[in-house]
């Protein structure tokens, strides 16, 4: 992100998938939609994209799309999903939906 800052968030959300790409192995990055895919990407980058990702995260999304996505994506590891929620004060109850972790 530290080369050149992007002029708007389209522009930002190409960097990213440009950047993190190998993340999305699952799924055609081309595809994703900032707004509609949000949670799922959210999710993946906070879980596997390390720093870089959860940077990216703070830069792409807003505070409550975070939470949201925090909150709906049981798929992410217990330690990710217990750190946002002690980043972004979401309750304990909200994150106790979560099945056990494999």
């Amino acid at each position: 992100m530290a080369e050149s800052a992007p002029q708007n968030h389209a522009q930002a959300f190409q960097k990213m998938l440009a950047d993190m790409r190998p993340l999305f192995w699952d799924t055609d990055p081309d595809q994703l939609d900032m707004k509609k895919n949000s949670a799922y990407i959210i999710a993946r980058l906070l879980d596997m994209g390390g720093m870089p990702g959860y940077l990216w995260v703070q830069y792409l999304f807003t505070k409550d799309e975070i939470i949201q996505a925090v909150i709906q994506r049981k798929d992410m590891r217990p330690v990710v999903r217990n750190f946002m929620a002690s980043q972004y004060n979401i309750p304990a109850d909200a994150l106790l939906k979560a099945p056990a972790w494999r």
